[in-house]
């Protein structure tokens, strides 16, 4: 963690000096917070500590922290938007060897209300807190789908994935994603066959206590453990959505 601290102090002088071929270009401050708040709870809040957002990831820097040295000495908020808005354009090496930020998180605006959104809520300040949207209605087709079960179920597991931040680390065809900082989880079947346990159950506990198997290749304690708190029927869409997906 110290190494990450300092590696995401070190871009900060960085972009403070306006070192750096590309770095550095302005980022606006009147970019829309709320919505980089849902983009960094969706992309960011696995790998990343950051309170304001209930973040409490382990790979890359904790937010809450690496900021404050910096700001108690004076470096303003829109320094703060540059290095963040760096950090994402150019990602690199961030947390513990092989780990890799990906890129191409978020792009365009988005960036700039991702960064905007961290800076306003890192660092030593008292009473900041940033809502997020609500989540967008779900769209009528004329057809009501069940209560539970079947597609309404698999259509809320896929809602989960997204806005738990799971996209961001694991490769998920059906959910279109392409992370690699977590296991393939197109290939939840050849691991469940290993671990010698039901696909649903391996899911499950796969979820819940992430430590207890671990593939090869990949470290204990990358992923986090708060989604052993999820609701039960979230947790259970997940697990139905990434079981029936899986291959």
């Amino acid at each position: 963690m110290r190494a990450a601290a300092a590696a995401a102090l070190g871009v900060f002088a960085l972009a403070a000096s306006g070192c750096g071929s590309g770095v550095g270009s302005a980022v606006s401050g009147n970019a829309d917070r709320a919505h980089g708040k849902q983009l960094f709870i969706e992309k960011c809040a696995a790998c990343h500590t950051l309170s304001d957002a209930n973040a409490q990831g382990k790979i890359g820097p904790n937010l809450d922290l690496a900021f404050r040295p910096s700001l108690r000495q004076g470096f303003k908020d829109s320094t703060v938007r540059q290095v963040v808005a760096d950090q994402i354009k150019y990602a690199g090496n961030y947390g513990a060897s092989p780990v890799t930020m990906p890129k191409n998180l978020v792009t365009g605006s988005d960036v700039d209300d991702v960064a905007d959104y961290v800076a306003a809520v890192v660092g030593p300040q008292k009473g900041v807190t940033i809502a997020a949207p609500p989540p967008p209605a779900p769209t009528t087709t004329g057809a009501t789908p069940p209560p539970s079960g079947g597609g309404a179920n698999l259509a809320a597991g896929k809602a989960a994935f997204a806005a738990n931040g799971c996209a961001a680390c694991h490769t998920f065809a059906p959910a279109s994603s392409t992370g690699t900082i977590g296991p393939d989880l197109d290939k939840l079947k050849t691991y469940a066959t290993a671990a010698n346990m039901p696909l649903d159950k391996f899911i499950h506990e796969s979820i819940v206590n992430p430590d207890s198997y671990i593939e090869k290749g990949y470290a204990k304690g990358v992923m986090p453990t708060t989604f052993n708190s999820l609701p039960k029927g979230t947790l259970d869409a997940l697990v139905a959505f990434l079981a029936a997906g899986a291959k």
